[in-house]
C-alpha cells in the first residue's frame, strides 16, 4: 500500500503530470492512517504470540485505555505494562497462536480512527507436539479500537476486546 502510494505520488511529480492525474491528499493521508494503525494491530498480535511486554503495550497510547470482556481495564500504557509483565513472568503450559483478520478503519477526524478486527486464538504445546490433536481455535475475540494520532505517531486510544470461548477453554489456563 505504501509503495502505491509513494508511487502515485512520484509519477504526478515528473513533468507533463497533469492536474486531474494528482493524488487527492486527503485520501493519501487517510490510506497512510489506515496503513499505520493495521501495522500496530499487527505488531500487537506479535507481541501477543511471542508474549513480549514492549509489543504488546508499545501500540497504546500513553494515556490509552485497554479492556477486556468489561472486567480487567487499564488506563494508561504504564498500567498496561505492569499487567503484561505479570502475564510475561507467570510459565504457559501452552503456546498462544493469533490469527488476526476483519481488519476495519473509518475515519472519525483527521486524527482518529474507529475500527474494529476478529482474533482467532490457537493454542498448543511446543514441547510436545507428538500430543497435538487439533489446532482448532480455542477463542474468539471481537477488538473495537480507536486509533489516535499522538506525539509519537498513530497509537491506540481505546482498545475493547470481547471474547467467546470455544469448548469450555479457560482463557490462560491449558
Amino acid at each position: 500500500m505504501k509503495a502505491l502510494v509513494s508511487a502515485a505520488l512520484l509519477l504526478c511529480a515528473l513533468p507533463g503530470c497533469s492536474q486531474q492525474a494528482s493524488p487527492d491528499t486527503a485520501a493519501v493521508d487517510l490510506l497512510l492512517a489506515k496503513e499505520a494503525c493495521r501495522d500496530l494491530l499487527l505488531t500487537y498480535g506479535e507481541g501477543l504470540d511471542e508474549v513480549d511486554p514492549a509489543k504488546v503495550t508499545g501500540v497504546l497510547a500513553e494515556d490509552g485505555v485497554w479492556t477486556a470482556d468489561g472486567q480487567v481495564r487499564v488506563a494508561s500504557r504504564g498500567e498496561f505494562r505492569a499487567l503484561w509483565d505479570s502475564i510475561a513472568s507467570n510459565p504457559r503450559p501452552t503456546v498462544g497462536v493469533h490469527a488476526i483478520s476483519n481488519i476495519r478503519f473509518a475515519p472519525e477526524s483527521a486524527d482518529e480512527l474507529v475500527g474494529s478486527a476478529l482474533v482467532t486464538q490457537h493454542r498448543y504445546n511446543p514441547d510436545r507436539r507428538d500430543e497435538i490433536t487439533s489446532l482448532g481455535a480455542m477463542m474468539l475475540v471481537q477488538i473495537d479500537l480507536r486509533c489516535t494520532r499522538t506525539d509519537e505517531g498513530w497509537r491506540f486510544s481505546l482498545m475493547e476486546l470481547q471474547s467467546v470461548s470455544v469448548a469450555d477453554y479457560v482463557h490462560g489456563e491449558g
